[in-house]
């Protein structure tokens, strides 16, 4: 059967249904840029401060940069993509983010890095990638948003484990400015063309579609406003899914709750991602092998990501609570391992605990905000949640690299992170779903 099955959609692709090409573009969009920009910006402290001189404080200030770019953007480019559809808003990040890999290559001064890399490059991935590809997923697929949202996740992760990598090289082999020339025409390559034939504008209802691909008939398919009543009802018959309007869901308290308890991530990131490459140099580690763990702690993720997925579209709404829980738990191990390596043994261990929490958290994450507030608003309110982390965002980044300055360590940093993930176990125990409201009628009206 599923031979025959699978014979008829290679000879037809149109048997396919829409949505999981979104889910593969989605994929293979956030696999580049994540790989290229949030992973392996580790790579660019070394070069830049042999050419520069800089202080890793200085040259952290751009992941800041970054944090407050994204958090300022957030409910802007959530509520743009949701008004006007995923498409458009990727589309513009993919070619802000482009021309700013290209414009890293003309740098010469502090200023201009952190410019390029702080606002530039992250104006564009933060305005497009995850944020409108993910919304697209939400409003895709309902009952198997975990799923398809943990195979995009999963796609990523192969990707990210591997780019670290591939920037290296580029840099070793040209140099890091024009390897950020060759990054930026990649950039361009490879999402404008997937963004425009793979991202619908709109929920499927409006193309005589259901969610998760379910039948409908000819009849139906042709009546948008009957579809949308059908979709609703349908999300609201297999996951208990109310549609919030954005306003509702800011006046649930479960809402301010994830505020606080993604804080401490934003607060420990800086550990994980930009500053993992220079510790682990510093504690004698060569930068291959350095660059090696951040790829395989992105590659224990995959598998971890398509668990996640699947609990959350599984469990019951009262116990997502507790993918995250597990995910805190797990990367507080990790960190425990980290802050004690002294051998590289250790340190994958670290990069195990680590990356398996991490794809946990990433293949649920999606289904847990649709779930818990709906499809209406769902980009809006991300987006509204990220603003809110800007504080602790642009503070973490210089915070970490300054402990490093005037200790000449990151034992502090570690040892403040353990006490932040404790304390974000506990408010996440308390993540409960939020009081159901009546259903929102008119899509049309938001969309």
């Amino acid at each position: 059967m599923f031979i025959k099955r699978l014979s008829s959609i290679l000879r037809d692709p149109r048997k396919i249904f829409f949505g999981w090409w979104t889910v593969l573009a989605t994929g293979i969009m956030c696999s580049w840029g994540w790989g290229v920009w949030h992973y392996s910006f580790g790579l660019y402290f070394e070069p830049l401060q042999e050419e520069f001189g800089w202080y890793r404080a200085e040259i952290s200030a751009a992941g800041s940069l970054r944090t407050l770019e994204g958090g300022l953007e957030g409910p802007f480019g959530g509520y743009l993509t949701d008004k006007y559809g995923p498409r458009v808003v990727n589309l513009l990040g993919i070619l802000i983010s482009g021309l700013g890999f290209i414009t890293m290559y003309f740098v010469n001064s502090l200023l201009g890095f952190l410019l390029t890399w702080g606002f530039v490059i992250s104006l564009g991935f933060n305005l497009g990638m995850w944020g409108p590809l993910g919304t697209a997923i939400a409003k895709w697929f309902v009952k198997k948003r975990g799923l398809a949202s943990s195979i995009a996740r999963v796609i990523t992760a192969i990707g990210d484990s591997m780019l670290p990598t591939f920037v290296l090289i580029l840099m070793t082999t040209f140099g890091w400015r024009s390897a950020a020339l060759i990054t930026g025409l990649i950039t361009w390559a490879i999402g404008i063309p997937l963004t425009w034939f793979f991202i619908k504008p709109r929920r499927p209802e409006f193309y005589g579609m259901m969610p998760d691909g379910v039948k409908v008939d000819a009849k139906m398919a042709k009546d948008t406003d009957a579809l949308i009543k059908a979709g609703q009802e349908y999300t609201a018959r297999e996951m208990g899914e109310v549609e919030f309007t954005v306003r509702q869901a800011l006046k649930t308290r479960v809402f301010w709750l994830s505020v606080f308890g993604f804080w401490s991530d934003r607060i420990a990131s800086p550990l994980f991602t930009m500053h993992l490459i220079p510790h682990l140099t510093d504690i004698g580690i060569d930068r291959v092998a350095a660059t090696t763990v951040l790829g395989f702690m992105v590659l224990v993720s995959a598998p971890a990501r398509l668990l996640g997925g699947i609990l959350a579209d599984r469990i019951s709404l009262n116990r997502l609570k507790y993918i995250r829980i597990l995910n805190n738990a797990l990367v507080w191990l990790g960190l425990l391992c980290l802050m004690s390596a002294r051998d590289l043994w250790m340190v994958y261990a670290y990069a195990i605990f680590r990356g398996f929490g991490l794809g946990i958290n990433a293949g649920a994450g999606t289904q847990i905000v649709g779930r818990y507030w709906g499809r209406k608003g769902y980009a809006t309110i991300t987006g509204i949640r990220a603003m809110l982390g800007i504080p602790v965002g642009v503070f973490a980044p210089i915070y970490v690299g300054w402990l490093y300055d005037n200790t000449g360590s990151y034992m502090t940093a570690f040892e403040q992170a353990l006490i932040l993930y404790v304390a974000s176990i506990i408010i996440w125990y308390f993540y409960n779903p939020p009081k159901r409201v009546a259903a929102v009628s008119d899509v049309k009206k938001f969309l």
